[in-house]
């Protein structure tokens, strides 16, 4: 019958198989730091490092720590410890001695050259950075519909300013399509000019997991939004070129959505404060303005009834001046009427006629004044108070 095992009995045998092989048990490893957790409570320290193919999980007690080297993901380095299978989950781990530093690791060289490359480009400038909005009226959110991060920025910000509307644009914040995403998400908002601010924000996660956040991609689309951007990615020690372009960075998604709004309870005790304020402002003008007032109806009191009878005076007699001079032109102008009526009566063809004169015209109704304006066989017409003459120049004598 073949043996068969009990998991906890089939683990047991195999770490007794790693105890017996000197080399598993003080064995030099190098690779690049990820997954790093951060002292727990505990002062522990968990994280993996990597090769280009594969990695090992280590565990690295807090006694062991004296004398090592501290590190970060992406720090390549130089690791002395034992392997062993770890019992509770059956995962093979590295239980660290020492850790000394490496040099960067390669992904770390890269982002480095690419910080240095951008920061050159003037993409980090203080100088260059959008204001944020103190009282914003709508915060476009992109984020992972269904993630802690999008609940707690939903619950802080409903806390702190009710009332501004969220607006959430929902995006993959890890993986293959997470640059795409998070550019096509930072173009909607501001090309359909959906907030006052973009908050663009994940919960922690492994260095895989934020290194899109460090691509040049996510960072130009950054740089060129029209709307301020503020960043809430990962824990406090978690750094991404996101976060130097942006216009503002949160330690947290909680903390990056407490920056972006205003207290509603500071608020309101500063209206009050204000309020206050005003009202002991008014009570010190009026107890100290009112004697003066009241100096000032006075005299108001006294002056404006002189006033109004001088303007009524002075009315009076602009009316009497007026007067004057309209009868003045009234007579002016019936004389000129009566001089032009004589005129008329003077050179009026029935008066004229009366006497023997007449009116003698062309066929152009030219009045003739002398016989040079006429030529010989030229007909004419004469006229007379009751009637016209037509003729025929057959003669002329100038005398």
């Amino acid at each position: 019958m073949k043996n068969i095992f009990e998991v906890s009995s089939l683990l047991t045998n195999l770490n007794s198989l790693i105890d017996q092989n000197i080399y598993l048990k003080d064995i030099w490893i190098q690779g690049e730091v990820t997954d790093f957790k951060g002292p727990a409570y505990s002062g522990h320290k968990y994280f993996s490092i990597k090769d280009e193919n594969n990695m090992i999980r280590c565990v690295f007690f807090k006694y062991a720590h004296i004398g090592s080297d501290d590190f970060l993901d992406g720090d390549k380095i130089l690791i002395n410890g034992e392997i062993e299978i770890y019992s509770p989950t059956g995962n093979l781990q590295l239980k660290v001695r020492s850790v000394k530093k490496h040099g960067l690791g390669d992904i770390s060289k890269e982002i480095d050259r690419l910080r240095q490359r951008l920061e050159h480009e003037g993409l980090f400038d203080l100088d260059r950075k959008r204001d944020i909005p103190l009282f914003p009226q709508t915060i476009c959110v992109i984020t992972s519909e269904n993630s802690s991060a999008w609940e707690d920025i939903k619950k802080v910000i409903t806390m702190r300013y009710p009332l501004v509307k969220l607006i959430l644009i929902p995006t993959l914040m890890q993986g293959e399509y997470c640059i795409e995403g998070v550019c096509d998400s930072i173009d909607i908002a501001n090309k359909e000019s959906l907030g006052d601010i973009i908050l663009l924000s994940r919960g922690g996660g492994s260095e895989e997991d934020l290194m899109p956040f460090n691509s040049e991609e996510i960072v130009r689309f950054i740089f060129a939004s029209k709307i301020p951007i503020v960043t809430g990615i990962g824990h406090e020690d978690d750094n991404t070129l996101s976060d130097y372009v942006a216009d503002k960075r949160g330690l947290t998604p909680t903390g990056a959505a407490q920056i972006i709004t205003p207290d509603i309870n500071d608020l309101k005790i500063e209206i009050n404060r204000f309020s206050l304020n005003i009202q002991k402002s008014l009570k010190y003008y009026l107890e100290f303005k009112i004697p003066e007032i009241e100096k000032v109806k006075i005299r108001l009191q006294n002056i404006f009834p002189r006033k109004i009878e001088i303007l009524i005076r002075n009315t009076d007699q602009i009316e009497f001046m007026l007067n004057d001079k309209l009868s003045n032109y009234i007579k002016t102008t019936i004389n000129k009427l009566e001089v032009i009526k004589h005129s008329i009566s003077v050179f009026n063809i029935n008066e004229m006629s009366k006497k023997g004169y007449a009116l003698v015209e062309n066929n152009k109704k030219r009045i003739i004044k002398s016989i040079d304006q006429v030529e010989m066989g030229e007909k004419l017409k004469i006229l007379l108070s009751d009637g016209i003459l037509s003729s025929k120049v057959e003669n002329k004598i100038k005398e």
